[in-house]
């Protein structure tokens, strides 16, 4: 595949001296890996922002129809959160059973009377 991108891209690399293109091919490597860190995280949020936004209306409605009551949730629970990281590629580079893990204890957390209360179920 070409495009004028990457020949440009192959002009400016090689207009430089060899010691300084293998620092541009590293960069750019060290580039392209945090892009898709990125990219796999803005997927992984949204799924999550999702499924936390459905829940979220379940439960206003069951609210609502006397089916269920507000849940108070002890805010000194020990789950891991994203802010225990210095940052999101800290988080992404943890193993995906692990993030999955803690997204899922999160959700569990907010979600707790829907497992307890299977009446609404029904």
């Amino acid at each position: 595949m070409s495009s004028r991108a990457i020949a440009t891209l192959v002009k400016i690399m090689e207009s430089l001296p060899e010691t300084l293109q293998d620092k541009v091919v590293e960069n750019l490597r060290e580039y392209l890996e945090d892009l898709r860190y990125e990219e796999e995280w803005n997927l992984s949020f949204e799924n999550t922002q999702q499924s936390l936004i459905v829940a979220a209306q379940r439960a206003k409605q069951e609210i609502s129809a006397g089916k269920a009551q507000p849940l108070d949730i002890d805010i000194a629970l020990e789950i891991p959160t994203l802010a225990d990281y210095p940052s999101r590629r800290e988080f992404m580079q943890l193993p995906l059973e692990e993030r999955r893990s803690i997204l899922a204890k999160q959700a569990e957390a907010m979600l707790q009377h829907y497992q307890e209360d299977r009446e609404w179920q029904e």
